[in-house]
């Protein structure tokens, strides 16, 4: 049905216009004919319309004339424009974008007036256009990963707006009228070029997270305390120079990212009163008063039980600041790692000296959280984080520190070399570097540098404390897992869960031209083959659930490398399936507790190689084998300790 102006009626628009031998339903990855059954189940009230990832360079033209239409799912295609006529689905609720070649959203889309959500991540969208004002019902706006340089006024007058996520664009302030979607709960604008938040900002009272990490703020808005409903703040890796007074006063805040702002002088003492607070992550801000700190951490709110809030600092602030550093022991709750405070509020790393040239050092977290107080471990683990820009391990690498300590605790005393195996493990322990790129841009460059420059500079970061370790170990998920392969040759074991490869074909990737994709894709198919075949002989595993895109991506470095040279070479190269229908699969795995042991295993077999033990495939390891383990320190520690593995 076709909505005509002058009758003010819908008309039958004649026949189905799809064809078999339609030009755009030529050469896809189903046959016409299954596209066209798809077109006909859609018709009708209430109608749904999938053609996600067939290949289709062009929407059929019958589409847009089905009005009933309310889900139309068009992502991981290779479309280059939407027409206006998207216009005439005005029944329209979901419509699925993400992952396609398009650089605008039509005018049209406000014709959409039922539209609640549009996700369209991964094109190269430039423009935003002001008829979106006109989808009266939007909820979720989601363009992450383009090249927007601004948004409408008109995004104001979306008043029913919960969720406005623009990561990884070219955005360089937000619109005043945004104080106008009364209703947002989320923004999330981090790795753009965003220079001041608007004072609309604070007038959002719904608003209760609030993501401008990586951008190039001097200041927010002094009303920001106002926001009653504000849970999360992360203004880390700006410009920061100062804070406002009355933050604290921002009752339901309980966390607030600020490290990485080496400009920022204090911070405000009304956090002190913040009764919600459980942390406050101000590491690197190397500008930072030393008393206004230690007043600020000797004033932090104790919650019930006695548990305080965390205050994350790095060494030199602490020195600083004139707090002592030592050893941490089993009673610093707070401790990250091996050091610790003589106050419990405080959480110590070390920051990553950036060093460089700002034009190209990348932009991105570097923490170090050591074991011991004075030395290295003999594994360190690099932890990458994904799209969101934050570190995303801490929790679980926290659950391996206290599950190892624990474990060679219940195992003191005991019999054989599994329980020997278990000590060892507690005393040498492992050191973390966390690393998070937070422009969004795969760790491999942003549009204004070249590749190969900004992968040296992420490269030279990590190889700069990895090269100090005897076994490295790398841990990534999703962009962080495609981090780990890119810099695989850095590791001696890598641990990648659903990562990005082909970008190209990836559904979720940054706003970047089809040859930078194709770079990408040598240089981590690259690293991938020097780590295995090289000097190292590193492992590498890739974990993928059943989700065919992610198995795709997966199998694309193997096939790449060689499946016969694999073979015939004994390259530790695999791919591992688990049974999980999703893309997070790392967090299925740990809510079905079998991550914290796949972990604590590939670390074992470091730990046994940095003693001499070996480690390389096919090498006898008893302790590291589900069946002995379970005999050795698990079966032992278990008795006094369940930490809630499956092995």
């Amino acid at each position: 049905m076709l909505w005509n102006d002058e009758t003010k009626k819908f008309v039958n628009a004649g026949e189905p216009a799809t064809k078999l031998d339609d030009p755009c339903l030529q050469g896809l990855t189903i046959t016409p004919g299954e596209v066209i059954s798809r077109i006909d189940k859609a018709r009708g009230r209430g109608g749904r319309l999938d053609l996600t990832g067939i290949g289709l360079t062009k929407v059929p033209d019958e589409v847009w004339t089905m009005t009933d239409l309310t889900d139309l799912q068009l992502s991981n295609n290779k479309i280059t424009r939407i027409p206006d006529d998207v216009g005439n689905l005005r029944e329209l609720e979901r419509l699925g974008l993400a992952g396609n070649r398009l650089t605008e959203i039509p005018r049209g889309i406000g014709g959409c007036e039922c539209l609640e959500g549009l996700w369209a991540h991964g094109n190269l969208i430039g423009t935003v256009p002001d008829t979106i004002g006109d989808c009266g019902r939007l909820r979720h706006l989601m363009l992450a990963g383009n090249r927007v340089r601004r948004l409408p006024d008109s995004i104001g007058d979306c008043k029913y707006l919960e969720e406005l996520s623009f990561p990884g664009n070219e955005l360089e302030s937000l619109p005043e009228t945004i104080g106008g979607a009364y209703m947002l709960r989320v923004i999330d604008v981090h790795g753009n070029k965003i220079t001041k938040l608007p004072d609309g900002v604070a007038k959002l009272k719904s608003l209760e997270e609030l993501s401008a990490q990586g951008n190039l703020l001097t200041h927010i808005p002094e009303d920001v305390g106002d926001m009653r409903r504000l849970v999360r703040l992360n203004v880390a890796e700006n410009k920061l120079e100062s804070l406002p007074k009355g933050l604290g006063d921002a009752a339901m805040m309980t966390t607030l990212w600020c490290y990485g702002n080496p400009r920022l002088t204090s911070l405000p003492m009304s956090l002190a009163k913040n009764v919600s607070l459980r942390a406050v992550w101000c590491e690197g801000c190397g500008s930072l008063d030393g008393t206004n700190v230690r007043e600020l951490v000797e004033a932090a709110p104790t919650r019930k039980g006695g548990i305080g809030a965390t205050i994350g600092m790095d060494l030199t602030q602490c020195t600083r600041a004139g707090f002592r550093v030592r050893a941490a022991t089993g009673n610093d709750a707070n401790a990250a790692g091996g050091l610790a405070c003589d106050h419990p509020h405080v959480s110590i790393s070390e920051t990553v000296d950036e060093g460089g040239d700002d034009a190209i050092n990348p932009r991105g977290y570097f923490k170090h959280v050591r074991w011991s107080e004075n030395t290295d471990a003999p594994v360190l683990i690099v932890a990458y984080g994904s799209a969101p820009g934050v570190p995303n391990w801490g929790g679980l690498l926290k659950k391996l520190r206290r599950d190892l300590l624990l474990r060679g605790k219940n195992c003191a005393g005991g019999a054989g070399a599994e329980a020997a195996a278990a000590v060892d493990a507690a005393a040498a322990g492992y050191d973390v570097l966390y690393v998070a790129d937070t422009t969004r841009s795969w760790y491999h460059g942003e549009a204004r540098c070249t590749n190969d420059v900004t992968e040296r500079a992420w490269r030279e970061r990590v190889t700069a404390v990895a090269g100090r370790y005897a076994r490295v170990l790398n841990l990534g998920d999703s962009m962080g897992a495609s981090a780990a392969l890119l810099f695989a040759d850095v590791a001696d074991h890598s641990l990648a869960f659903c990562p990005q490869v082909d970008l190209v074909s990836a559904s979720i990737r940054p706003g970047r031209s089809a040859r930078w994709m194709r770079t990408f894709r040598g240089a981590l198919v690259n690293a991938v083959d020097r780590a295995v075949s090289g000097p190292r002989r590193s492992t590498v595993e890739i974990h993928s659930g059943t989700w065919q895109h992610d198995l795709a991506q997966a199998d694309f470095v193997t096939e790449a490398v060689g499946t016969d040279r694999i073979e015939t070479e004994g390259l530790a190269l695999r791919v591992v399936m688990h049974p999980v229908d999703s893309h997070r699969l790392a967090l299925a795995l740990e809510e079905g507790d079998e991550l914290l042991p796949m972990v604590r295993k590939a670390y074992h077999e470091q730990l046994t190689a940095a003693r001499g033990g070996g480690g390389g495939e096919g090498q006898a390891q008893p302790q590291l084998t589900g069946a002995n383990e379970a005999k050795g320190p698990d079966a032992i520690s278990l008795k006094s300790f369940k930490p809630g593995v499956k092995l």
